[in-house]
């Protein structure tokens, strides 16, 4: 009797192995569920954020460049404007002009704030989740040794 229930129990857990090995190695083989894997785990999903971090801060840098050279395109018609302008429009032109620089100078400061501030971002997260850690940890340490 009990070789039988042995048995029958061998011949159940045997069944199952196949079947799920066979599942398995059918799903692995499938090249969609393949792609689907690596982009629902942990280095793929930290990738996927690295490329879209990087894909903003060089659309962001594209975009403030283009919007850098406009400004200085500006500043340099104001300059062949106050070239050729009357005495008396030179000191308004002086004024755009200055104005323009200043704008340009206050843009690409803002530029690299926030590029620095784009590739910061994930080490800020890092340690923001490291001190809640740290925390969580003593907390449950504290509560463990009988008091909060």
């Amino acid at each position: 009797m009990t070789n039988r229930i042995f048995f029958r129990s061998l011949l159940a857990v045997s069944l199952l192995t196949g079947s799920v090995s066979v599942a398995s190695s059918a799903y692995a083989a499938d090249p969609a569920a393949a792609t689907q894997s690596t982009q629902n785990d942990f280095l793929g999903n930290l990738s996927q954020k690295e490329d879209n971090l990087n894909n903003r801060v060089k659309n962001y840098q594209t975009q403030s460049a283009a919007s850098q050279a406009e400004r200085t395109q500006k500043i340099q018609a104001l300059k062949s404007q106050y070239t050729n302008a009357p005495a008396n429009e030179k000191a308004n032109i002086q004024n755009k002009i200055n104005n323009e620089r200043d704008k340009l100078n206050t843009a690409r400061t803002a530029q690299t704030e926030k590029v620095q501030k784009l590739r910061n971002a994930p080490q800020e997260q890092k340690n923001r989740l490291n001190a809640l850690g740290k925390k969580s940890r003593s907390d449950a340490t504290n509560f463990l040794n009988g008091g909060l």
